[in-house]
């Protein structure tokens, strides 16, 4: 049992303390260790990891093609393109002139050419048929139903016309009746008096072309109201803010989740 148990959650132990200190601690030795020695390990680890996974790939696979499972069909050609793949990466290179290890990066070889004209277009095919299940997912995410989902919806809308040829054409002054509409919706909304809304959406319109009529009337000015601006100034400020904050969680979890696996609290690895 100790050898199932206590030594893995040793090892581990060790190693996590020793990888995690070692970037704080300036000792020659430990962050050798770090830097050479635990990487090696890792690559090591990976390589049999990738072997393992190889054959349990080939061994479930060759189970449904010889049960006729349903869509064992599928499950053939995936045996056919493994196969494939380790003939042109290890056995067969294709040109005679390239050595090994460079055949898999080389013009001529059948490796680049598996990469270039089966890979490369089955990844484009699955990237465009994810755009449709993008496109349901933005639909639902974007139905109104309160304030943080009509955020999120101008904002989409604001980032989708501004990053686009056609928003650069879009006046400012244009934007500016856009939202004087909406000051009028939202008074509306607040007192229900269809005559302060009505001298509100006035008020508005007059002043926009007023203003309009003294400047010439400059499509991209204001530009607190020029789209390209306005995308610009949300890319770069809250989505900027906001993509910081979602790696800052997935680096508090994955430190949570490391100390758990150093303190033997977490024991999946060994099959608890």
């Amino acid at each position: 049992m100790i050898w199932k148990r206590q030594i893995p959650i040793l090892i581990v132990t060790v190693i996590g303390l020793l990888t995690l200190f070692g970037w704080f601690i300036e000792q020659p030795t430990i962050q050798a260790f770090v830097d050479d020695d635990a990487t090696q390990w890792y690559d090591i680890l990976a390589s049999f990891a990738i072997i393992l996974g190889a054959l349990n790939l080939l061994k479930l696979q060759g189970r449904k093609v010889i049960k006729q499972q349903e869509g064992w069909g599928y499950s053939l050609f995936a045996i056919g393109g493994f196969i494939f793949s380790i003939l042109a990466g290890f056995v067969i290179k294709g040109s005679e002139s390239v050595a090994w290890g460079a055949h898999v990066t080389s013009k001529g070889t059948l490796f680049k050419w598996m990469f270039e004209y089966m890979f490369t277009p089955l990844s484009a095919t699955m990237f465009a048929l994810l755009a449709f299940f993008v496109a349901s997912a933005s639909y639902r995410a974007f139905r109104i139903r309160n304030f943080e989902a009509t955020l999120l919806l101008v904002a989409g809308i604001i980032i989708m016309l501004g990053r686009v040829p056609i928003g650069s054409y879009i006046s400012s002054w244009f934007v500016m009746y856009i939202l004087v509409l909406v000051i009028g919706i939202a008074v509306n909304a607040k007192f229900g008096n269809k005559m302060i809304t009505f001298s509100s959406v006035l008020a508005g319109l007059l002043i926009v072309t007023v203003a309009g009529m003294l400047t010439g009337w400059p499509i991209d000015q204001p530009g607190i109201f020029y789209l390209p601006i306005i995308q610009e100034w949300i890319y770069y400020n809250p989505n900027v803010a906001g993509a910081r904050a979602i790696m800052i969680g997935i680096g508090l979890g994955i430190f949570a989740t490391s100390i758990r696996y150093i303190l033997g609290i977490e024991k999946s690895y060994i099959g608890e």
